[in-house]
């Protein structure tokens, strides 16, 4: 009898991968309370981008998330907050508050947004991750403002008609005190270091600053007539108060709490809030009298003599964050590379001479771990040492026929095996013609050799290689 033994090798290749980037831009999300909408402003030249978006009804305030992702707007007339996608300027939620919601303020750290209700005396906390109400806190008589300290520690709300500022703790969401301000006071703005609150007194005509380490007023301003909106500059040195009343804009020195200069030029009718861009280059106001916004150089404390039109009765605002640009690259490197094991030996059926030696080598496994975008591949084979024995003639490769056979437990494919032939010279094994990421596949290829009748007894070796590349 003959007996057969085929041996076998192989290994190869590795790869690397690329980055990505992003790019902000500076808007002003306006809340339009006569329509139903939020205009949104292209801080950067000035001009109303696209179509308004549709929110609830008489929207009020606007308040940005820390990263400006998203912008939460109070609908005073549905009872509500619509949440703004920036991305796309699309409603992504609408979350039942209180009574006629108006004031709203998200916390540094974009964990919570206090909104106030001013028929309920309520304020609703919103947990930003699920954009659900978590709690709600009693306050004072009709409030309508709310800021939240740049350290988060405490949101300062003002009570229209109890004359009164309510501190809450946002680490309890309790009022941890009661302040007494002006007459009908509105809104609060908190200067960026935190040291200070301002409050708008719309009866009394001025401002009450607040000492926020005593949580006592330290000083009230004069200011126009009926204040409403206020807003503390980036960098602390000056606070805006609107005069709804006389069309007018304070411009207060917060060194020495006094009116340093009043803006009258350029303001339209009826203004009730006011914004600062985040490089505080400029300030702007909403004109709910005349459906437009003043845009104002806080360098010179100069307005603009072009209003922007905006949407009915334009309200509250938000600009966007400060915003700079990182790109970020990370490499993901690969797994490993791109090998192939196979059966060290394998023995073939005993045949007499003239007859066909049969039988399987045993599983061949192609692993590919480059963690490639196209992870595509070609595994050959070759019989690479004929089969010879001592004193008889080689047998090549014309006689050999090697038949893939099916896949066996393939990972990530897809896998075509070669088809069935001759090892005269190399062939297709296996393949994987498409695909990314690591894969791999097993498969027992069967071998048969075509003995030929003047072949001699003897034990006959030859040696399978495969590869892969």
């Amino acid at each position: 009898m003959v007996g057969f033994i085929a041996l076998a090798s192989l290994a190869l290749p590795m790869v690397t991968a690329p980055p990505a980037a992003a790019d902000p831009s500076d808007f002003l999300y306006v809340a339009n309370s006569d329509d139903g909408t939020v205009s949104v402003i292209n801080t950067t030249n000035d001009t109303v981008s696209g179509t308004p978006i549709t929110v609830g009804t008489a929207p009020t305030w606007v308040a940005m998330f820390p990263n400006g992702t998203k912008a939460y707007v109070t609908n005073s007339g549905s009872d509500n907050v619509s949440v703004i996608n920036t991305a796309s300027n699309t409603v992504s939620a609408t979350i039942a508050v209180g009574d006629e919601p108006r004031g709203v303020s998200v916390t540094p750290d974009g964990t919570k947004a206090y909104v106030v209700n001013t028929l309920d005396g309520t304020v609703s906390v919103i947990n930003t991750a699920t954009d659900t109400v978590s709690t709600t806190i009693t306050v004072g008589t009709t409030p309508i403002g709310v800021a939240v300290t740049p350290d988060g520690a405490k949101a300062y709300v003002a009570n229209l008609n109890g004359n009164s500022v309510s501190v809450i703790d946002t680490a309890t969401d309790t009022v941890s005190s009661t302040v007494t301000v002006g007459t009908n006071p509105s809104t609060v703005a908190v200067a960026p270091n935190g040291a200070k609150a301002y409050v708008t007194n719309n009866t009394s005509n001025d401002v009450s600053v607040i000492n926020t380490a005593t949580d006592t007023v330290s000083s009230t301003i004069s200011v126009g007539t009926t204040p409403r909106g206020v807003a503390v500059a980036p960098n602390g040195a000056k606070a805006y108060v609107v005069n709804n009343g006389s069309n007018s804009v304070s411009v207060i020195n917060t060194t020495t709490d006094a009116v340093s200069s009043t803006i009258t030029t350029n303001i339209g009718t009826g203004p009730s809030g006011v914004f600062f861009t985040a490089d505080g280059a400029k300030a702007y106001v909403t004109n709910t009298g005349s459906d437009n916004v003043s845009v104002i150089d806080t360098s010179t404390d100069t307005a603009s003599a072009t209003l922007l039109t905006v949407g009915g009765g334009p309200t509250g605002g938000a600009a966007s964050p400060d915003q700079g640009d990182t790109v970020v690259t990370f490499q993901v490197g690969p797994t490993d590379g791109l090998t192939v094991a196979v059966p060290a030996t394998a023995t073939l059926s005993d045949v007499s001479p003239g007859e066909t030696a049969t039988g399987q080598l045993g599983q061949v496994t192609v692993n590919d771990e480059r963690s490639l975008a196209d992870a595509s591949w070609v595994s050959t084979v070759s019989l690479t040492d004929p089969f010879t024995t001592t004193g008889g003639s080689p047998i090549t490769g014309s006689a050999v026929t090697y038949t893939p056979g099916a896949a066996i437990n393939p990972v990530n494919g897809p896998f075509t095996p070669g088809s069935a032939g001759t090892l005269a010279s190399a062939r297709t094994a296996f393949s994987k013609p498409s695909g990314s990421g690591n894969n791999s596949v097993t498969w027992n290829p069967t071998l048969d050799v075509d003995v030929p009748a003047a072949a001699v007894a003897g034990t006959y070796t030859g040696t399978v290689t495969h590869s892969v590349a």
